[in-house]
């Protein structure tokens, strides 16, 4: 693969991680429970870099308040039909990476979809103690790590 298709790839995966994670709440129908004092983070809601980590009820009706903006400010990026195609794509069990691949998103939306994640991010990351970003940070270490370790070995 050139140079330039993979930095294409990597822009329209990273577009699509991000978009999971805030469209992932959409395909789930049940209503999640109250939150618990001391309920790990995305128990059985495949938060990624934030599952295990210990949240305060406070913290966790925060990070929900941000999920719930975020997701409203991107489907507001998003036109009807591409709000339709994903929410079909999710209920039939098609992988979120390959319902936004579908979406066909214009470098617009992108840009825009990108803007809104950074900011989502700031927003949850200021709302983590130090030692929660600190958690957090070395997850994410583990996972470039074995990333890279998959990349070297099929390549």
């Amino acid at each position: 693969m050139s140079p330039s298709k993979k930095v294409k790839f990597m822009s329209l995966f990273a577009g699509a991680v991000a978009l999971s994670t805030v469209f992932a709440p959409l395909s789930i129908n049940a209503q999640p429970a109250a939150p618990q004092v001391g309920q790990r983070a995305g128990a059985g809601k495949g938060m990624g870099k934030m599952a295990g980590i210990e949240l305060s009820a406070e913290q966790q009706a925060q990070m929900e308040q941000i999920r719930n903006e975020t997701r409203t400010q991107i489907e507001g990026v998003l036109s009807p039909e591409q709000r339709q195609q994903w929410q079909a794509a999710t209920q039939n069990g098609q992988r979120r990476r390959g319902a936004m691949a579908a979406l066909n998103l214009s470098a617009a939306q992108r840009t825009q979809i990108r803007q809104i994640m950074q900011s989502s991010k700031e927003r949850a990351t200021a709302v983590l103690t130090p030692e929660q970003r600190q958690q957090i940070e070395q997850r994410m270490q583990q996972w470039r790590q074995q990333r890279q370790q998959r990349n070297q070995t099929s390549n």
